[in-house]
């Protein structure tokens, strides 16, 4: 089981054997974090988070299976090795344990996502039944599952997309029926996973430029409305290019070009969302000066147009 523990920024403003809503709140933004205890051992939280940061601190009790789902914005935390992990739309991370205490950063100052903990000691018996109950064995899934090495990250997909979708359009008066239907689907997926498939190479980056990686980073994000050429990063860091493109990719799984493309259109999402800006102060605001190019890369992004989307939303 993970528990978060409240303090002066996560404060509990509903609690039942069932369900805990708190309220996040410090001086990077708000947001709301609803728990639902579905079966001894088994958790759904949806998170629908509008910071910059926050620190959680976590009562953990035992050993768990963690699934990480980001519907929209993406989320960055540090691993073991002080190296950035980060998860985006539609995808998927698998850890087995949360430290106590945990900060996730948000670049765009938005994630919604729903993560389902699994405490296996726990939830096997009442799992064992449920899927007796469809024919399934599943003391078999859970030996297909036990090989994979955490923490995995995988990629977005038809697949996961099916399984995740339609929690976040549920009505709270159905959800946990559902959810029992959506485990049951995860764990199945998950039993197919081939467990000698490197789904997320791990970073090989010397330690004397994993800081020159995050200061990129950084670069790129305060400096999304201009157009920095790669000679003049490379300057400002002190690496040449070569040695910069190659490790950018090791540490963040993209080239500049394509991570910049991205985190642009991520930020126009949000921008658009707030409704403060028209479309065009918009893409100029993430480096656009052509309103139809601008309007070209976000119906790539998206599916759909800067107008249609703040429309939408």
């Amino acid at each position: 089981m993970l528990k978060p523990v409240p303090d002066k920024k996560l404060i509990q403003i509903q609690n039942t054997d069932f369900f805990s809503h708190y309220m996040l709140q410090n001086k990077t933004g708000t947001g709301h974090l609803l728990t639902y205890n579905v079966l001894p051992g088994l958790q759904v939280f949806y998170c629908n988070f509008h910071l910059k940061e926050f620190t959680f601190n976590f009562e953990n009790q035992g050993k768990n299976l963690i699934v990480l789902h980001c519907h929209n914005g993406s989320a960055e935390w540090l691993n073991s090795e002080s190296m950035p992990k980060s998860m985006e739309e539609n995808g998927l991370v698998l850890l087995d344990n949360m430290p106590a205490s945990k900060t996730f950063k948000f670049p765009v100052h938005c994630y919604h996502g729903i993560s389902v903990v699994f405490s296996m000691e726990r939830c096997q018996c009442e799992l064992m039944n449920m899927f007796k109950a469809v024919g399934v064995d599943f003391a078999a899934l859970i030996e297909k599952i036990q090989p994979l090495t955490l923490p995995l990250k995988l990629p977005s997909s038809e697949h996961v997309s099916h399984i995740f979708s339609e929690l976040y359009r549920l009505p709270k008066n159905i959800r946990l029926p559902y959810f029992k239907i959506k485990v049951l689907e995860l764990i199945l997926f998950l039993s197919r996973l081939d467990s000698e498939a490197k789904y997320e190479t791990a970073a090989q980056i010397p330690s004397a430029y994993k800081s020159k990686m995050e200061l990129l980073r950084e670069i790129l994000r305060e400096n999304v409305e201009e157009h920095l050429t790669l000679e003049q990063l490379s300057k400002q860091i002190e690496m040449s290019p070569t040695q910069m493109k190659k490790y950018f990719k090791l540490a963040y799984g993209d080239s500049i070009y394509s991570y910049l493309k991205t985190y642009r259109m991520k930020k126009a999402t949000q921008l658009l969302l707030d409704g403060k800006f028209n479309v065009a102060e918009v893409a100029s605001r993430v480096g656009y000066t052509n309103s139809s190019k601008f309007a070209q890369s976000f119906k790539e992004y998206t599916g759909c147009s800067p107008k249609e989307y703040k429309n939408k939303t």
